[in-house]
């Protein structure tokens, strides 16, 4: 059966470094499996792992990519290390080493985002930034419908005795880190993942977690078996 998103890279770019949680990606989640791991087993349910790419300076993570099967896009050490290069230079250096017109960037550290997610946010960008052009990117989101502040005033209601009802705030949405596509030539020609113009692909709250600090690795440990749980609840569905 012909691969349907044969046009689409899936990077997942790795830095062994973090200056907030050590050796983030090689934390245990499931099983055997690290938080690399997991994700490298999410997005082979939904793409060919010869367009998988792992892109790193590290050799530890070039192991991981020849036993999981998938691909290691090599990045130099300027790309790679703290924050020297700009963020635009660590995309724009990632995205010229592969060969597919479009890409999905997928990140290691929202483990909570499921398969089906993947390949909905796939079949989204293909319809509406492929096909129809109503869109020119992807991302993926949480919808949100909180009370929000800055430092003078509130932001997104009413905050006297008109009180806005959190049903009727506007619809804010926050970017889960989760998955950005879009092609790899607006890309390096703009220098950004994003365009003016994304869709938003809608995912669930527990996919919008997102590891930064080692609190949010503990919340979502204590989320994997809600997300084990629907993942067998629609394996049953489908059987």
């Amino acid at each position: 059966m012909p691969n349907p998103y044969k046009d689409i890279s899936v990077i997942i770019p790795v830095r062994e470094g973090s200056s907030r949680v050590r050796e983030k990606i090689f934390l245990p989640f499931h099983d055997e499996m690290s938080l690399l791991d997991w994700k490298i087993a999410q997005v082979r349910q939904v793409q060919d792992p010869s367009l998988i790419f792992l892109s790193s300076n590290s050799e530890r993570v070039r192991e991981v990519a020849e036993r999981s099967g998938v691909q290691f896009l090599p990045r130099s050490d300027y790309l790679s290390t703290g924050h020297d290069a700009t963020f635009t230079e660590v995309i724009t250096g990632v995205v010229a080493g592969i060969a597919t017109p479009h890409f999905a960037w997928v990140t290691v550290v929202v483990p909570l985002m499921r398969p089906d997610e993947y390949r909905e946010g796939f079949e989204m960008y293909l319809q509406q930034v492929v096909r129809d052009r109503s869109h020119d990117s992807l991302v993926s989101v949480n919808l949100v419908k909180e009370y929000y502040w800055d430092a003078e005033r509130a932001l997104n209601y009413r905050a006297d005795r008109n009180h806005t009802i959190s049903q009727e705030l506007p619809d804010w949405f926050r970017v889960t880190n989760g998955l950005y596509m879009r092609s790899r030539e607006d890309t390096l020609r703009e220098g950004y993942f994003l365009g003016p113009k994304p869709c938003m692909h809608r995912v669930c709250k527990a996919s919008g977690i997102d590891i930064d600090e080692y609190e949010d690795y503990e919340v979502a440990m204590a989320m994997k078996s809600f997300y084990l749980r629907s993942e067998a609840e629609r394996a049953a569905l489908a059987a």
